[in-house]
């Protein structure tokens, strides 16, 4: 088993965001329902605001995106985390998981964080399978909380002292 793991770490890594990853996942669909959509300026200019905090990265297996994501500081020691994870993620499921993995406890070192929160479509169970792998712990619903009017669910991941 350690050996197989070995084996696939050699392929799966993070680097850098970059602006046209989170459009790359976008334009090719998102594993949300497999959305897809072409990106407008809007969507472009929030890409390179993205990319300009520094506080994104982007999972990559077999130099193939799978998902990018990051954390925007609300104040010192919490963050929210956001994440776009491509369509085809699941053919990759264990090794994008310890990218994802890597990449969030990465992010949370470099800015000190105690609380790290994230939210989950109802519905997009996906969402709620990788927080809760992820070590995050549901705590309540917001009704009607997105832009369609759909509930999402508020996840936390507390940092013990």
């Amino acid at each position: 088993m350690e050996l197989v793991k070995e084996k696939i770490k050699e392929f799966t890594g993070i680097r850098a965001f970059k602006a046209t990853d989170m459009v790359f996942i976008i334009e090719r669909g998102i594993k949300e329902f497999g959305l897809k959509a072409m990106a407008d300026d809007h969507i472009r200019e929030l890409a390179q605001a993205r990319e300009d905090n520094g506080q994104c990265i982007t999972g990559v297996v077999n130099d193939k995106i799978i998902g990018c994501g990051g954390i925007d500081i609300m104040w010192d020691t919490v963050g929210e985390v956001w994440v776009l994870l491509a369509y085809d993620i699941g053919i990759y499921s264990m090794a994008a998981y310890e990218v994802i993995q890597d990449g969030l406890k990465k992010l949370i070192e470099d800015n000190n964080l105690r609380r790290v929160q994230a939210w989950g479509r109802v519905g997009f169970d996906a969402s709620h399978t990788l927080f809760r792998h992820l070590g995050f712990v549901p705590e309540g619903i917001a009704r009607k909380y997105g832009y369609d009017g759909e509930d999402f669910i508020l996840y936390a991941l507390i940092k013990d002292d």
